[in-house]
């Protein structure tokens, strides 16, 4: 009897710990916000069905010591505790598939990221278009505008925005190598490639357009003409924050930078983030004397040489 006092506690402990480490059969997801202690998490896991006990998570801690990082986590079948524990503290959270379209803008990635709870879009949107981001990855210029590839990317949510930017930069110079190597011989900075790629992308989406408005900016450039191109006028007005959807002819006379109405040459920096269509055409123009065009208002447009045939297809496709 002295023996079974002292050793029935022991057992029922030894008992439940092995309770505690049974499995459960779940499909639930978790988040674990910034600034929860160990116990918090174990408690956590355990309200949402995850643990037999708060006690298994507590115990594999105590001997395991690993940093537990805040996050998203999918749990799904049969789950042991050291399942949860190991998926926590290795930071393997829920991932969310984001597309990023050809031509988005910063402007609007950050949107995107920002509806899915990837990141807030005022912190992507500063990160993004600050210098000295641009100025980490030697780019000369003082935005991450046009190196942002789009492409789709898996993110978790609360995600750094630094940590999203380096992704889609390091998938800009992956994607792009082979014709980065031909940027010396067409004698264009990696920066003059983008930028006028990136005026390809916006002003057509359909591809055996893009050489085609490639020669255009080509021509005029050579020619010492404005560029006038639209997206560069909504550009500047995103990045004022007055774009309201609608381009008018007051629009065209604004004093800004990006307006290539009021300046020549090329914008700062790139209006959005090109595919590798337009990159490739911004490499290789069309040979044309085409110095206009126009859209026909089914996607496509109509190119000319003189203006006087540009107006002609403005009255005919305006009309």
């Amino acid at each position: 009897m002295k023996y079974f006092k002292i050793f029935a506690p022991l057992g029922l402990v030894f008992v439940f710990l092995i309770y505690a480490f049974f499995p459960v059969r779940t499909h639930k997801t978790v988040e674990i916000t910034y600034g929860k202690s160990s116990v918090d998490i174990a408690m956590i896991l355990y309200r949402e069905g995850l643990l037999k006990s708060p006690l298994s998570f507590i115990v594999i801690h105590t001997f395991l010591r690993d940093k537990l990082e805040a996050g998203e986590y999918e749990f799904s079948g049969l789950v042991f505790p050291w399942d949860v524990y190991l998926k926590i503290s290795r930071g393997q959270r829920k991932l969310y598939k984001i597309t990023i379209p050809e031509g988005y803008d910063i402007y609007d990635i950050a949107s995107l990221l920002e509806k899915y709870s990837i990141c807030k879009a005022e912190d992507f949107i500063e990160l993004a278009n600050s210098p000295d981001t641009a100025k980490k990855y030697g780019l000369k210029t003082y935005t991450m505008e046009g190196f942002l590839f789009p492409d789709t990317y898996y993110f978790s949510k609360n995600t750094h925005p630094m940590r999203i930017i380096d992704t889609m930069f390091r998938n800009f110079l992956k994607r792009t190598e082979s014709l980065r190597s031909q940027l010396e011989e067409k004698e264009l900075t990696l920066e003059e490639w983008v930028i006028i790629a990136s005026m390809i992308e916006k002003e057509t989406g359909v591809d055996e357009e893009r050489p085609l408005v490639s020669s255009v900016i080509y021509n005029r450039i050579k020619k010492g003409m404005a560029l006038q191109i639209d997206p560069t006028v909504i550009y500047a007005l995103k990045r004022r924050a007055e774009w309201n959807g609608k381009l008018t002819r007051k629009h065209l006379q604004l004093e800004d930078p990006y307006n290539t109405y009021y300046y020549k040459g090329l914008p700062p920096s790139p209006i959005c983030n090109p595919g590798i269509k337009s990159l490739e055409a911004a490499l290789n123009p069309a040979k044309t004397n085409y110095l206009y065009f126009v859209s026909m208002g089914n996607g496509r447009h109509v190119f000319s040489s003189s203006y006087e045939e540009h107006l002609k297809n403005i009255a005919m496709y305006r009309r």
